[in-house]
């Protein structure tokens, strides 16, 4: 099932839909965050920290006003399910139009491209155990404050790993190109 997924990325990547994304992704950046940073009168979000204790997620909690915590969760919710599908189509396009020209089809790396997905999978847990913690004070659930660092933990982990991922790609492409031209290959046969 994954190995058609990743295939069927490959098959339907090209350049212009990662350019696309991007612009997408960049413009609704632009229009929401602004209205976010307005609303939480900059105090830092959780879901922006790499690890936070239990004790240090109720106190960020506690820091915003109870209509802060209503348009946050309201945020998370809604605005904030449309910002990890746009940043996760975005690295699964590059990663797979960077590793379908570093790498052979028979690659065992290329089934990496859908690496990003994990990301997606754990920024809308996060979502979730975030807006619960809001939902919830002034109580406390200290589990579902773990889950929500674990969630942000696993999703900055795989947001690592998928740069990483278009390092390799980036590094794989030129050396392909960089070996069709010390072979002699026609300018047309590199691509």
């Amino acid at each position: 099932m994954l190995t058609k997924l990743s295939n069927r990325f490959y098959a339907g990547t090209r350049g212009w839909h990662i350019l696309l994304v991007f612009v997408v992704l960049v413009g609704w950046m632009v229009v929401t965050l602004p209205g976010l940073t307005a609303v939480s009168h900059n105090i830092e979000g959780l879901d922006t920290m790499f690890f936070y204790t239990p004790d240090e997620a109720f106190a960020n909690v506690a820091a915003y006003t109870a209509e802060a915590r209503q348009a946050i969760n309201q945020f998370h919710l809604t605005v904030d399910v449309v910002n990890p599908i746009l940043y996760t189509a975005f690295l699964i396009l590059l990663i797979s139009w960077l590793f379908r020209r570093g790498f052979t089809p028979e690659s065992k790396v290329r089934p990496l491209n859908i690496m990003p997905l994990g990301a997606l999978l754990f920024d809308i847990l996060e979502n979730v155990f975030i807006t619960i913690m809001m939902s919830a004070y002034p109580g406390q659930p200290r589990l579902v404050a773990w889950l929500a660092t674990a969630s942000t933990m696993a999703k900055f982990g795989f947001i690592y790993v998928s740069l990483a991922l278009i390092l390799v790609g980036l590094a794989g492409a030129i050396r392909r190109k960089f070996n069709k031209i010390v072979a002699g290959e026609p300018a047309s046969a590199i691509k």
